[in-house]
């Protein structure tokens, strides 16, 4: 890369804009490479324009000039375009990656909810007879309960009744 009296910057090949794009840039890698592919892009069209009019590839120092030719700006609007492509891409992969999210959060209520029917029918068959079993034990103290309300039978009465002789017994004469 040299520089033009008019303190432009020449970029004399793919390794100058490489360098200055990916090599010695302080942002990402990442926006430096899709920024060069942007320019190489440019130089490919160019080429093929090249190709059509004259009928032959452009040479080595066509391709020179090419880049020598190329405004100050071409950089920074293949960042701004760059930059512009990794949004775009990256708010598909969040979207695309949010709806994956969301059918696996819905998949596993959907899972759950399965597995608990397969969990109720025997559990209701355990409530079932503890219910039952309950209701039997409740219908045996009430039984007793009122067998001994309808019988009158007190703790006082039963103890007189088992002190007193037997009846037919002639107590002793």
């Amino acid at each position: 890369m040299s520089e033009t009296a008019e303190n432009k910057p020449s970029y004399c090949g793919a390794h100058d804009v490489y360098r200055v794009l990916v090599e010695d840039s302080k942002e990402s890698w990442l926006l430096g490479l899709v920024a060069f592919a942007i320019v190489e892009e440019q130089r490919i069209e160019w080429m093929r324009h090249h190709e059509k009019t004259y009928r032959q590839l452009p040479n080595s120092d066509q391709l020179r000039v090419w880049y020598e030719s190329q405004p100050p700006g071409v950089l920074l609007r293949a960042k701004g375009t760059a930059e512009n492509a990794l949004l775009a891409y990256s708010a598909e992969v969040t979207s695309e990656l949010d709806n994956e999210y969301r059918k696996e959060i819905e998949n596993g209520i959907i899972v759950g909810e399965i597995r608990e029917l397969k969990q109720f029918w025997p559990q209701f068959g355990v409530n079932v007879a503890g219910g039952f079993a309950s209701a039997l034990l409740f219908a045996a103290i009430l039984a007793v309960v009122a067998f001994l309300v309808f019988n009158d039978t007190s703790p006082v009465d039963i103890v007189k009744k088992s002190s007193q002789p037997p009846v037919g017994a002639n107590n002793g004469k």
